[in-house]
């Protein structure tokens, strides 16, 4: 593997699936560590070095930079006149490599740093989650094992004295340990932050032929990685707040310290639905946990390195390969799997938010999720059938109406939130139908049946409503999962729901088929998209170019669900509407582009939208898994389908080729809005994906050209822009501003196809 040629001093999360869990390291001068259910790196300094001599040596401990300062201060609550000798004379001599004495190997399921005579590496497989209802209890062990692997290799074969290996973690928080329990073997030592988290390891001798040593590891907990090593008859003060292990490599030896890394929170997590892990089931308590994992950790590195290497030989760009093992990386970390009143309950946490299940990613995670574990897609769905689904009605304003808006407002500018008249503004109720939330909750809590814990009403930007967008984004999950899996026997269950889906996207498209009126959830306020913290362009929901491309393609997914309930006649009226939909978006092209937002007084239309072709993701999910019957050319084959094609291609290649670049960044970075700094990498990489499979728009050496510069600015978007929050989705002009420590940037796994 090569290694990584551009900036290296960022943060990943090395995390196991379903646990809510991550290992964080590699941005410079940071706190990172075990995280457990935050969406942020861990609070404990990562001490992983070696000293140029044996534990005792007068010589400094040379670590990766991975930690505030070498020693804590911790101890200085007990310096002074209560503290003894060894306490207050802690030695703060830890140094860091260079820059230049350190490479990092970074890749889809390993990540590799090396610098000198020490290499230290965190492997993170992942694979498919079997179904908890048929799998045996060893499959589901090894699938929802709550730790990651790590090795550190000390090589002192051309050495002619000892040296010392070292991994400890210095604790924000009181309450580290040393673990006391049997771990599977007299060598093995461990270490945890009371019952929930730990590390254990053990050291093998990977020197080569002839005859291997039993090498031993030891344990210590001071205040300083340097003070424990160093410690001679206390190196473990159970008022310390750095435990770490240690190892001793003669020369002539090359020795690998194996570490498992890994957590168990063993009573119920959740509030309002009241859920354990799943993986308890499975496992007793941490001790289980980091046993097997040592058991088990030669196989889950050999995983992880098929992986990389099969992510590696693909003819992906090195930026692509970057882009798409960051992304992985991310998404895990943000994966929960509950045990609710014994059944399995599915859910991918939001980043920095920690929103539960937010249907807007969900959406955009079926590609990922159905290509490893289906189940959880129908999980997922069923569940907010059960619990997060509502009915409303939909407003007809009585006037035409101005309000806050004003139609004046910069355009670069979120909507204003609605004035006083505004919010007064008269209106008429209709039927509405069904739809569903924006999300199931946040922090672990759920939020009560009907609700999220985002939308609020008399708001026009970010926190409002979401009903058509969520209303879309089930319908197209569920085509999705009928598409990979033909559950027929599941759809049959869901004729209800889908026929209410149908009614519910007639009440709300008006006369031209999508997104007329807002709900009646919103009061004085109006509806938002997914991209509620944009501009105009995207923020709203009524006449928005995403949005209409969007309901096309949940009137075609209807079309093909209804088609295997044998409902002709409600498949035909979905095709129907796809078709007038289609039609009314291709009169909306002036001079081969399309206005983001179709009312001309709006400040949105003069805004052009890369995510206007989004929507065509899913009929091309449906003709690659062959569910749709037809190829990409005859789902376009219809004359209002053909114009549609024809004047997103066109707008697409425009706005890729604009000689004013409006939308690319300085540095060729894409921008989805020509008005906002604000663009999302989860997004931009499904726009790339369409632009290369549905209008096949790579193969123009311009196009070819703005892609290639484009992935090596969202490179250094992430390992600069975003260098401690590991992947940000949200990206200001370079820099990560928000939805960091996120999972939708999964959505570049599209590219691999």
């Amino acid at each position: 593997m090569t290694p990584m040629s551009g900036p290296i001093t960022f943060n990943a999360q090395h995390s196991p699936m379903g646990a809510f869990m991550s290992f964080t390291c590699g941005n410079p001068g940071t706190r990172g560590g075990i995280g457990l259910q935050i969406g942020s790196p861990g609070d404990q300094e990562v001490f992983i070095g070696v000293i140029d001599g044996d534990r005792y040596a007068d010589a400094p401990l040379k670590c990766l930079p991975f930690y505030i300062g070498a020693a804590s201060t911790a101890m200085e609550a007990f310096t002074a006149e209560t503290a003894g000798p060894s306490e207050a004379n802690v030695r703060p001599d830890a140094v860091t490599f260079s820059p230049d004495e350190i490479k990092r190997f970074y890749s889809w399921a390993t990540d590799s740093w090396v610098a000198d005579d020490m290499a230290f590496t965190v492997y993170t497989p992942f694979g498919a989650i079997p179904d908890p209802a048929k799998a045996s209890d060893k499959e589901m062990r090894d699938a929802l094992r709550p730790a990651v692997v790590a090795r550190l290799v000390v090589d002192n074969t051309k050495g002619t004295k000892p040296k010392t290996g070292i991994f400890a973690l210095n604790h924000a928080r009181t309450g580290p340990r040393m673990i006391v329990d049997d771990l599977g073997g007299k060598t093995r030592v461990g270490f945890a932050f009371r019952r929930e988290a730990g590390v254990a390891a053990e050291v093998v001798d990977i020197t080569g032929a002839g005859k291997a040593d039993h090498p031993e590891a030891f344990g210590f907990m001071r205040w300083s990685a340097t003070d424990g090593i160093r410690e001679k008859y206390n190196p473990v003060h159970l008022l310390g707040s750095c435990p770490g292990i240690g190892f001793e490599v003669p020369a002539g030896k090359k020795y690998c310290l194996v570490l498992a890394i890994g957590s168990y929170l063993e009573a119920p997590v959740t509030t309002g639905i009241s859920g354990k892990y799943l993986y308890t089931r499975y496992f007793t308590d941490l001790t289980d946990v980091l046993k097997s994992t040592l058991d088990s950790a030669g196989k889950m590195a050999d995983e992880a390195e098929a992986l990389s290497a099969k992510l590696e030989a693909t003819a992906l760009s090195a930026d692509q390969k970057f882009l798409i093992s960051h992304a992985t990386h991310s998404y895990y970390g943000s994966t929960q799997l509950l045990d609710v009143d014994k059944q399995p309950f599915w859910v991918v946490n939001e980043g920095e938010y920690c929103m539960m299940n937010t249907l807007d990613l969900s959406v955009d995670h079926v590609f990922w999720e159905l290509d490893r574990n289906p189940w959880v897609v129908k999980n997922l769905l069923d569940n907010f059938v059960a619990h997060y689904s509502y009915t409303d009605e939909v407003k007809v304003y009585k006037d035409e109406f101005k309000g806050a808006h004003g139609f004046d407002h910069d355009p670069s500018q979120p909507p204003p939130p609605p004035d006083a008249a505004q919010l007064a503004r008269p209106y008429d109720k209709k039927p509405g139908g069904i739809s569903f939330c924006h999300d199931m909750g946040a922090h672990n809590n759920f939020a009560p049946k009907g609700r999220s814990s985002y939308e609020l009403a008399n708001l026009t930007s970010t926190f409002s409503y979401m009903t058509v967008e969520q209303l879309c984004n089930w319908t197209l999950t569920a085509g999705c999962y009928v598409a990979k899996t033909r559950d027929t026997a599941w759809l049959k269950k869901s004729k209800k729901i889908v026929a209410e889906i149908l009614e519910s996207m007639i009440n709300r498209g008006g006369e031209v088929g999508f997104a007329q009126y807002d709900s009646t959830k919103t009061a004085g306020g109006q509806e938002i998209t997914t991209y509620d913290s944009l501009d105009h362009s995207l923020a709203q929901t009524r006449n928005n170019v995403y949005m209409a491309v969007k309901s096309w393609a949940t009137y075609r997914t209807l079309a093909l669900l209804f088609r295997d309930l044998g409902d002709k006649k409600s498949a035909e009226k979905s095709l129907e509407l796809a078709k007038k939909v289609a039609g009314f978006v291709a009169d909306q092209a002036v001079d081969g582009v399309l206005p983001a937002i179709f009312e001309k007084d709006n400040p949105g239309y003069a805004s052009r939208i890369l995510p206007a072709t989004e929507g065509c993701a899913y009929p091309l999910y449906y003709v690659k898994t062959g569910y749709a019957g037809e190829t990409l050319e005859q789902v376009f084959a219809s004359p209002s389908e053909k114009r549609m094609y024809d004047a997103l291609k066109e707008h697409t290649r425009k706005l890729l080729t604009d000689p004013q670049g409006r939308n690319t960044f300085a540095d060729g970075g894409i921008k989805l809005s020509s008005t906002s700094n604000n663009s999302w990498m989860s997004k931009i990489s499904i726009f790339m994906h369409v632009t290369r499979k549905v209008f096949g728009l790579d193969k123009d050496p311009a196009v070819a050209e703005v892609f290639k510069k484009a992935d090596a600015a969202h490179t250094k978007w992430q390992t600069v822009g975003s260098a401690y929050w590991a992947c940000c989705d949200q990206i200001v002009s370079g820099e990560g501003k928000a939805s960091r420590y996120y999972p939708r940037i999964i959505t570049s796994a599209l590219w691999i196809d």
